[in-house]
């Protein structure tokens, strides 16, 4: 077999155990009764169970705390890197600095960096010519979150 044939081959296979993994763990929770799954797309699957336990190690980070307040206000909305920074009253470096502890502590967790909220880069402001980057919270981890923080 040539390397781009075998290549392709590794690149499906992947993908196969990717979407089987995103199954099973939907069944399995179906199975136990336990936890509605929500799939977040790149974020992967999440639980209430697995958001609170996120949350009960994130909630001492302001950063974090506002990055999940702003988003839950306003699920399913694209929500700057400027409005985080506004509810948070951090710097824009400390405010990174905690987006990444949250990364961090999410693969410790989970095995893998994922968050419950989604990000994307957006476009460039046309008179500064800078690029935040977007968050977003499903409204439906917004009301799970909604509901671990009461």
């Amino acid at each position: 077999m040539d390397h781009p044939t075998m290549r392709a081959a590794v690149v499906a296979a992947l993908a196969d155990v990717e979407s089987l993994h995103t199954k099973l763990t939907g069944l399995l929770a179906d199975i136990d009764g336990t936890d509605v799954v929500v799939d977040l797309g790149r974020q992967g699957l999440w639980t209430k169970a697995q958001v609170s336990l996120l949350w009960s190690r994130v909630n001492h980070l302001p950063g974090v705390r506002a990055l999940f307040e702003v988003t839950a206000e306003r699920p399913d909305e694209k929500i700057t890197f400027t409005e985080v920074l506004q509810r948070s009253g951090l710097q824009e470096r400390q405010q990174s600095n905690e987006h990444a502890a949250l990364s961090r502590i999410s693969s410790q967790l989970f095995k893998e960096k994922r968050w419950p909220i989604d990000n994307s880069q957006g476009g460039s402001d046309s008179t500064t010519g800078k690029a935040e980057m977007l968050y977003w919270m499903d409204s439906r981890v917004a009301e799970w979150w909604r509901d671990i923080i009461q």
